[in-house]
């Protein structure tokens, strides 16, 4: 594996060499550029902490559209069910927002959990805020809120979504008062050679992925120094696997289609170090790639147009206003060509899928919805042992 991140390091650095040329232009926008200050994070009360941050976000934040104080807002750290005794703390992903909570939490909140999700340094406002992005800081954020929330409940749960699973995991080997995981797209390696190789080459070009921003829940754009410090959260996710198996109980919800992530490996570290006997993986894909002892929900669903499920996929419900099969955002970026994704764009009917998913004969959009979303909220109550209502 280390020769073979070498050879990729070489072709990269070349690549580098070329990307960096080509990215300079591209990068003197004021959304790529760094603000003078970092989001405030180790602020409580809670109350306090979301004012600070929505204050921050409205001098800083580049809006993607004409209303700046709804995207403050979708972007701002939130709680609901405040006062209840069994408390669940939400962390997202990589260029992610608070918002892609949004439909997990208002369920659990309607079932007496108290729910709060917070925002990592370097989201919510411009992707150049990435630059000024660490690991160290973003468990150092997750760190303090779980201590704050712990103090707040009897029965305190942590649940993260993609990188935000590693910050979880890391966070729960270091206390004895954690009730449970709720691990959505488990972000506990990347397939991605740019990513294993991010923290060498930060200072070498800062720019590996620059596209519009018009998504007003997260960055279309990725600056480097953003994948370094997943990276650095996958080494140290890793680490504490190796040291200290996982014994409470966790949930697992694992898109096989899954573009961002080695879900096979997900699988692999699954097996070997989550000991408990509630534990469970959904795997949202097809029985025969399913691993062992796995709960299968099959995405081939020719009467919904969906050929896979996407890794952003598992968390939003049919119905949500931005990501549902109405939703108001269609994301035609797809790994499909531009010939495609003009007819995506031009409205043209479409299936849904991860990225790079292609089949002659359909256009493809990704899919932003769970079709599963009930299934799946089913087995987080159980997890929670929670009544149904």
């Amino acid at each position: 594996m280390k020769l073979f991140r070498l050879c990729c390091l070489v072709i990269l650095v070349i690549a580098g060499s070329v990307m960096l040329l080509s990215s300079c232009q591209q990068t003197r926008d004021v959304r790529f550029s760094p603000s003078a200050s970092i989001v405030p994070t180790t602020i409580t009360p809670f109350s306090a902490y979301q004012q600070a941050v929505a204050t921050w976000l409205s001098g800083h934040r580049q809006a993607t559209g004409p209303d700046k104080r709804w995207e403050v807002q979708i972007n701002t750290p939130f709680e609901c069910g405040v006062g209840n005794t069994k408390g669940v703390l939400f962390i997202h992903g990589l260029g992610d927002s608070p918002y892609f909570f949004h439909d997990v939490a208002e369920h659990l909140c309607e079932r007496n959990v108290w729910v709060r999700a917070i925002l990592l340094p370097g989201h919510g406002s411009k992707p150049g805020d990435m630059l000024n992005a660490s690991y160290a800081l973003w468990q150092q954020t997750t760190n303090f809120h779980v201590e704050q929330f712990s103090l707040k409940v009897d029965e305190l749960y942590l649940a993260g979504f993609s990188t935000g699973t590693n910050l979880a995991v890391v966070a729960t080997s270091q206390r004895s008062d954690i009730a449970g995981l709720l691990l959505f797209s488990p972000a506990f390696e990347s397939r991605f050679a740019v990513t294993w190789l991010a923290p060498y080459l930060t200072g070498l070009f800062s720019w590996p992925n620059v596209e519009p921003e018009d998504n007003p829940t997260r960055y279309n754009s990725m600056a480097m120094q953003g994948f370094a410090a997943y990276q650095r959260s996958v080494d140290a996710v890793q680490a504490s696997l190796q040291q200290k198996a996982v014994t409470l109980p966790a949930l697992l919800v694992v898109p096989e289609g899954d573009s961002v992530v080695d879900v096979n490996r997900v699988a692999e570290l699954y097996a070997a170090h989550f000991r408990h006997p509630t534990s469970q993986l959904l795997w949202l894909g097809e029985e025969e790639d399913a691993p062992a002892n796995s709960q299968v929900l099959s995405m081939q669903i020719p009467a919904q147009r969906i050929g896979a499920a996407s890794h952003m996929s598992v968390l939003f419900s049919a119905q949500s206003p931005l990501y549902g099969v109405d939703g108001t955002i269609r994301i035609c970026d797809n790994g499909q060509g531009s010939n495609k994704t003009k007819r995506c764009e031009a409205g043209e009917e479409v299936w849904y899928g991860p990225w790079g998913l292609t089949e002659e004969g359909k256009v493809f959009a990704r899919l932003t919805y769970n079709p599963y979303f009930d299934t799946m909220m089913g087995a987080i109550e159980q997890l929670l042992e929670i009544d149904s209502q």
